[in-house]
């Protein structure tokens, strides 16, 4: 289960590093250092409570973040290409976000906490999502 999400956050991070425009790429780049918060949080904590040690658990969650860079590498050289695969990363980017939140992130949120948490914290990252974007 850990292993699954880490695995997808960091398809859609690769896939999110692709450019469309400099206004959304700032605003994505913005609510993707936002997101990286909670995303290293997520990961830390149940690798440590599974018994790994804390320098590997700082290595693999590091690790995980270079995807993102990697990402805008090759965003940068793919996506003068052509707006359709541009089209095509970002969608394939927000397909596998919406995957993980809807069927992992918030059932396991809502058994955790009985949505209660689960429900404010999604409220203001909408929220949070909105106003970096509007920037």
């Amino acid at each position: 289960m850990v292993w699954l999400s880490i695995i997808s956050l960091k398809v859609w991070l690769f896939g999110s590093g692709f450019e469309s425009s400099v206004k959304l790429g700032l605003s994505l780049a913005l609510a993707i250092c936002l997101h990286d918060i909670p995303e290293g949080i997520s990961m830390a904590v149940p690798m440590k409570n599974g018994g790994m040690k804390k320098s590997k658990v700082i290595y693999y969650v590091v690790l995980s973040g270079i995807t993102t860079g990697i990402g805008a590498f090759f965003g940068a050289i793919i996506g003068s290409i052509s707006e359709q695969i541009i089209a095509i990363c970002l969608s394939f980017a927000a397909g596998a976000m919406l995957y993980i939140v809807s069927g992992e992130l918030v059932p396991e949120a809502n058994q955790l906490y009985h949505g209660r948490m689960t429900a404010l914290g999604n409220m203001i990252g909408f929220l949070i999502g909105i106003f970096a974007t509007r920037i």
